[in-house]
């Protein structure tokens, strides 16, 4: 991630954000504004976090790393997603691995100044809550979701929420295909079979290293209300 230092961009984002009524005008000057790109890392599994992040732009996906080097994916986050919030909480390691889907825009807010200033603020301490609340329902729900739903529904979920709104298609390399398998808890054979049926059903199409979403309608019924978000 690069930090921005736009106080004005940073006070603009704030004042449009729900964080508007928590964060007071001497808290948004010590804040910090990173701009990252699709693909980059936020944290990895391990991790020791110094920071709170908040996402006011962009997607982050959320998955799972096993002792054997297997990966499965938990869910995506819109804004106003948080990272860190357990961490801080429970002074824990990082236990996901947070990767930007889109280019994003991230504040960052020191876990010194929110002990300092907001241990004991209502305000922070209930809309902090909410989100561990909502966070710890999606993650329950995440094992028995990859268990219930098969994988053309799982598929169908994971394509509606890696494309941009302004976009139909999204690149999958036959490498990249391998990790979305193993992120859906299935194997490669098994995705490509799924992939070649919808192509049959001219729901997608490929072209180029990519998948084109020919029917969105269809799609969108597959997902099931989008089960990863």
């Amino acid at each position: 991630m690069k930090e921005r230092t736009d106080k004005a961009m940073l006070s603009s984002l704030i004042r449009a954000s729900q964080l508007s009524p928590i964060f007071g005008d001497d808290t948004v000057s010590e804040m910090h504004l990173y701009e990252a790109e699709k693909g980059e890392i936020l944290c990895s599994k391990g991790d020791q976090l110094t920071q709170m992040y908040f996402l006011l732009a962009g997607k982050i996906k959320i998955f799972t790393t096993s002792p054997n080097g297997k990966s499965l994916l938990l869910r995506f986050n819109n804004p106003l997603a948080i990272v860190g919030d357990i961490e801080f909480i429970s002074q824990c390691e990082v236990r996901n691995t947070v990767e930007f889907v889109q280019p994003s825009l991230v504040i960052g807010i020191s876990y010194k100044l929110l002990q300092e200033r907001f241990v004991n603020h209502p305000p922070f301490l209930q809309f902090i809550l909410q989100k561990i609340s909502h966070k710890l329902y999606t993650s329950s729900n995440s094992t028995s979701l990859n268990l219930l739903y098969p994988v053309e529904n799982r598929f169908a979920s994971y394509l509606l929420s890696t494309i941009s709104v302004e976009s139909a298609s999204v690149e999958l390399q036959t490498s990249k295909l391998t990790e979305v398998a193993e992120l859906l808890g299935t194997s490669y054979r098994h995705l490509n079979r799924v992939i070649r049926n919808l192509c049959d059903a001219q729901i997608i199409e490929r072209k180029k290293g990519a998948l084109l979403i020919s029917d969105r309608e269809k799609i969108e019924q597959l997902a099931s209300g989008n089960i990863y978000e």
